[in-house]
């Protein structure tokens, strides 16, 4: 069943019948209107289109709804009273998917708005399915890929309709929240009709499974009236079993702080809405929306959304709870005589997040070199799957509405069993380290959704020597140094005698290609300094042997350099730093890491520490913003940072803290502002001077190609980056909106023009962005697009197949112009089909169809009068307008003594 509902001023124009096409290639349907009724305010009429469809396969298909019935004085299109309606949206049908419905607007889009105030409306979409939506601006439009002509939006700056926002500040500003739906114009500037249009996007599994798109019209009026403002909680999460609760405000504003004139107090009535919330799983206990009746006095109301949730709550996307508020002026104090009732529209999102799982313990077992978790049996239903992670050392994360491990924590997946499970024995592990673990739950789909993450648990297991040591002294491509420690065996009665043997390799972990110090180390050498290395470029790490009684007895795990990289951003310097080794280096007991820099022309003495960071709850990032430099930062100088690490084994028994350096790492601060976008003219050639005009000659073909020319000035306004270096050209033979809708970028070039030759069609979308000589592209230019104006495909009316070189064939009578493709047939005085031409290219090169008055078969035609129909493909900047169906007679005409066949 597809289903359109429509709502009318009542003011505007009549509702008549609407074209519904299906999008799989039937024909379109007509369909009456049924009249819902009116709205409460009496003045939007609520119209009813319905109309049952079998599509005949899976697939996705665009289902269209069509009529015209714009009203005449919108403001923000061209000629509105000959504009059509139409609205698209899209849905895949697809059996894995099982039934699926259509995401549903149920807030209806009437509310009005007032000069000088914030207007916010949301359209309550709701989805049975429980899938995640988005929300994204579109174009109002008149067709299948038409936009109405000159389409602005309200805050389009050739224009005054939107000049300042509520609280005075500039410029105001249209947007729609893509996650919450919030629609919002801040604020409009100029009474009017003004036409909206958005697309609700409706995901599942990541992947976009449909769209609805709504056309709305936003009525600005100016009247002394100030509607009421809604205040509602901040987004936040419930544990599953938790009951939330939340309070909600309407208050009537007295004057919009960008107002002139005082106005007096006008205690209206306020009405305060829950006007979409989402269904449940049964037994789940509905919300409750409680409204206080704090009224009179008039001009505040207050209500409480109340919700015990349960398991059968959980799932991956948000609840959205939507509230309005309305007030009800009345005459006597409308200083205007305005009936206008002006709103709020706010959303309240809730997620509700599974329970952590409980009492998880880790217990080593050295003998077997293992590690043993057991956790309580989990208390919620439909869970799924136990997700197990791991990390060496211990970190203090203690999530609030954060479900899962997120990355930043550190911890690895490592299994994940089924939820039923209460343990599972680690055998994935290297002696020497102290691993820690956390848990958390999965739920079944539809809903999804996972859980908050169990406490920590912590295991060590114990090795007979450790590496502690792997610092880079000296950064050079050829000369770099590093320090290597580690420590003796913990074991006394290993055999005798002692010794050790060292491996290097390059990388952050790994045993290929490695090289072995050729050392011979004793049982108290436990230190090395290794040179001739190029630690400027490269990662390496180090492994021991431990020889007891002149075999090898044990192995440290890897451990490698810090590496430091950096990156230039707007007006600072982003640091980042790894390392991967058998001790934690984000430990609650030692979590500070120290931050050095100079000045790249300064000697290595002259690193100044700068700044410390607390790792375990800002990672290994820091952002350096040049704030203990005197002036600040310089552009086009080179900054130099190491980083010093601090970690530990977290083993009693293990020296700590382990101090190691990362090596130098060198960056330019880089102009990292963008130029301004350029603004872009197109030149296209008149229709009267293109070539190919004139009869069409088979000897020499119709081979002439066209060019669009583009040209471009820089934007000279204060503000503007003028280090432009050259111009990226993108370009689309459709109507493109964004940068993102364009097929190619087709140049780059340095001067303010650029030809876009070799082409069989004109029609396009052109757009230009400038780009610095740091790299820096700009947005895109306004875009400019053209159509084939003056396509050409002409066929005669008569031929002559008689083999004397005079019109022989039959061909167009000029060549054509701008044809990608031809269907062409011809049917004798009885109707029968008697020849037929495809072309085969889909470029316009075959198309001149060069028939030679022989049937199908082969056979000569007698002379006579034949008819043809020709389905012309022309290349047009909109799908809609290509196809073209010609049809026509053709006069045969044959020597008397020429055989010939009916």
């Amino acid at each position: 069943m597809v289903t359109i509902i429509l709502y009318r001023d009542v003011t505007g124009v009549p509702a008549g019948e609407g074209l519904v096409d299906f999008g799989d290639g039937t024909d379109p349907r007509l369909v009456s209107p049924q009249s819902l009724g009116n709205t409460e305010d009496g003045l939007t009429e609520i119209l009813l289109y319905e109309v049952e469809h079998t599509f005949p396969s899976a697939g996705t298909y665009k289902v269209s709804y069509f009529e015209k019935n714009r009203n005449p004085t919108v403001r923000n299109m061209d000629v509105p009273s000959e504009t059509a309606f139409y609205i698209e949206s899209e849905f895949l049908i697809n059996p894995i998917l099982g039934l699926n419905s259509s995401p549903t607007l149920l807030i209806p889009p009437v509310l009005q708005a007032r000069i000088g105030q914030k207007y916010m409306i949301n359209a309550g979409a709701f989805d049975a399915q429980g899938d995640s939506l988005a929300y994204r601006l579109t174009i109002c439009r008149q067709g299948r890929d038409l936009p109405v002509q000159n389409y602005r939006f309200p805050d389009d700056p050739n224009e005054t309709w939107t000049f300042e926002r509520e609280d005075c500040t500039r410029p105001g500003e249209f947007f729609i929240d893509p996650i919450t739906g919030d629609l919002t114009w801040d604020a409009p500037n100029e009474a009017g009709e003004y036409n909206v249009a958005f697309f609700v996007d409706e995901f599942r599994d990541g992947q976009k499974i449909g769209s609805v798109n709504r056309d709305m019209q936003i009525i600005v009026k100016d009247v002394a009236n100030f509607g009421p403002t809604l205040t509602v909680p901040n987004d936040t999460c419930v544990i599953a079993g938790d009951q939330i609760t939340g309070l909600i405000v309407s208050e009537e504003l007295m004057e919009a702080p960008c107002a002139t004139g005082g106005l007096e107090p006008e205690n209206h009535l306020v009405d305060l809405f829950l006007v979409t919330q989402p269904s449940l799983t049964p037994p789940s206990v509905s919300p409750s929306f409680a409204v206080a009746g704090l009224q009179p006095p008039l001009g505040r109301e207050e209500g409480t959304l109340t919700w015990q949730t349960n398991c059968l709550d959980i799932r991956s996307e948000p609840y959205q709870f939507t509230f309005q508020t309305l007030d009800n002026p009345r005459p006597e104090n409308d200083r205007l005589n305005a009936q206008l009732q002006l709103g709020d529209t706010k959303s309240w999102r809730i997620k509700v997040v599974g329970p952590p799982p409980q009492n998880l313990q880790a217990e080593a077992d050295e003998l077997n070199g293992n590690i043993t978790l057991t956790w309580d049996n989990y208390s919620c239903g439909r869970a799924e799957n136990i997700m197990i992670y791991r990390k060496v050392g211990s970190f203090d994360f203690q999530p609030v509405c954060e479900t899962g491990l997120p990355a930043y924590t550190g911890y690895e997946k490592i299994a994940e069993v089924e939820a039923g499970r209460t343990s599972y024995v680690d055998n994935s592990l290297e002696r020497g380290s102290n691993y820690c673990y956390r848990i958390f739950v999965t739920f079944e789909d539809p809903q999804g959704g996972e859980s908050l993450a169990s406490e920590e648990a912590c295991a060590f297991l114990p090795a007979t020597l450790y590496m502690t040591k792997v610092s880079v002294v000296e950064t050079d491509t050829e000369n770099g140094t590093i320090d290597v420690e580690w420590t003796q065996p913990t074991m006394s009665d290993l055999p005798q005698p002692i010794s050790y043997r060292l491996f290097r390799a390059e990388g952050f972990e790994g045993k290929d290609n490695f090289v072995e110090i050729n050392q011979t180390f004793s049982e108290t050498q436990t230190s090395y300094t290794d040179t001739g290395l190029n630690t400027r470029d490269l990662v390496y790490h180090y492994w021991v042997e431990l020889i007891a009684g002149g075999s090898t007895f044990d192995t440290t795990r890897t451990a490698s350099t810090v590496r430091l990289e950096s990156a230039s951003q707007l007006s600072s310097i982003q640091l980042n730093w790894r390392a991967i080794v058998p001790w934690s280096i984000t430990s609650n007991r030692f979590p500070t890491h120290l931050i050095y820099r100079k000045l790249d022309e300064e000697p290595d003495e002259a690193f100044v520490l700068i700044d410390s960071i607390i790792v375990n709850q800002a990672g290994l990032t820091y952002t350096d913003i040049g704030n203990t430099l005197s002036g600040g930062f310089v552009e086009g100088q080179v900054y130099c940072y190491r980083v010093l690490t601090y970690g530990t084994y977290e083993f009693d028994e293990l020296p700590e803290p382990l101090l190691n350096f990362s090596q130098t790492r060198c960056t330019t601060l880089l102009d990292t502002i963008p130029p301004c976008p350029p603004i872009l003219s197109l030149m296209s050639p008149d229709c009267s001077t293109l070539k190919n005009v004139g009869d069409y000659n088979p000897d020499d073909p119709c081979t002439d190609r066209f060019s669009n020319i583009l040209t471009w000035v820089n934007d000279t306004s204060d503000g503007c980056d003028n280090d432009i270096v050259s111009y990226n050209i993108y370009y689309s033979p459709r109507l493109a909106e964004n940068l993102a809708e364009f097929d190619s970028l087709i140049g780059n070039v340095p001067d303010l023009t650029f030809v876009h030759s070799n082409l069989v069609s004109l029609a396009g979308s052109y757009a230009v962005t400038a780009l610095d000589d740091a790299g820096n592209e700009s947005p895109i230019s306004n875009i400019v697009t053209q159509d084939n104006e003056c396509p050409i495909y002409e066929l005669p009316n008569a031929f002559s197949p008689n083999g004397d070189g005079i019109n022989d064939l039959f061909i167009p009578m000029r060549c054509p112009r701008f044809v990608r493709s031809v269907e062409f047939e011809v049917f004798n005085r009885w109707g029968e089909s008697i020849y037929e031409f495809n072309s085969e290219s889909d470029d316009g090169s075959d198309v001149e169809i060069m028939w030679n008055g022989e049937n199908k078969n082969g056979k000569i035609i007698s002379s006579g009068t034949y008819f043809y129909q020709a389905d012309v493909q022309f290349y047009r900047l909109n799908e809609a307008d290509e196809k073209v169906t010609i049809k026509g007679w053709i006069q045969v005409i044959r020597n008397k003594d020429d055989t010939v066949i009916d």
